[in-house]
């Protein structure tokens, strides 16, 4: 069954993902929009990233904007400048603090680090998906596909700028939070998630599409 809602979904993908990682949900919403990322700037905060990116994509409007991961981490920032009727946390957060401490350790060195690195993992990113990740094989396939293909800058980026996060305030719209139990990369003990999948790990909009397509559905009709 496919909605119409009308409201505009846009959703942002994770680091080292794109469009394809939203494949289950177009499935449902065929009008699903997933905006490639633009380049960041030297040293550039999440928070400044976010105002660039609203300001390119000009969304007009009702929309529905949301991420999973980082892809969330950026639509909660951009929500403070495009007004959206809610924004759609899927396996992310609202802070940085909510990711799992022992990532922070890197921070003070994270800058330092070659982007290069990602490079160097790309021909073992089958291995690290099937390790931080409880997803068959096909959805593993993709991952570790997306990552291939993603540029390594851009991640490098992405990583520094979520590791350097402090949002200054919230949006002034409805927040509404899926996460999966078994997020080992932002536990769920460390959000206030609406609705929690309970055998979900970090990417619960490819491992419980239902789920997932069911909560944004509930979104979508709240907001029309």
């Amino acid at each position: 069954m496919s909605a119409s809602p009308s409201a505009q979904l846009v959703l942002l993908p994770g680091v080292g993902g794109d469009t394809r990682q939203f494949a289950p949900q177009r499935a449902e919403f065929p009008d699903l929009v997933v905006p490639p990322w633009i380049a960041p700037t030297r040293h550039e905060t999440l928070d400044s990233y976010a105002v660039r990116f609203a300001q390119q994509l000009a969304l007009h409007g009702p929309v529905v904007l949301g991420g999973s991961s980082f892809g969330g981490m950026v639509a909660y920032e951009m929500a403070r400048h495009i007004h959206p009727k809610a924004v759609v946390l899927i396996g992310s957060c609202r802070s940085r603090r909510a990711i799992l401490p022992s990532l922070h350790v890197v921070r003070p060195i994270a800058r330092w680090i070659p982007s290069r690195i990602f490079d160097l993992g790309k021909p073992i990113s089958p291995f690290i998906v099937g390790r931080l990740s409880r997803l068959p094989s096909d959805e593993r396939r993709l991952c570790a596909g997306m990552f291939k293909d993603d540029d390594s800058r851009f991640m490098h980026w992405a990583c520094n700028a979520i590791l350097r996060w402090h949002p200054q305030s919230s949006p002034q719209t409805r927040v509404l939070h899926i996460h999966g139990r078994r997020d080992h990369i932002i536990p769920a003990k460390r959000v206030d998630a609406d609705e929690i999948v309970p055998d979900g790990g970090h990417l619960i909009n490819l491992t419980h599409p239902r789920l997932v397509n069911a909560f944004l559905r509930r979104v979508l009709k709240d907001v029309s």
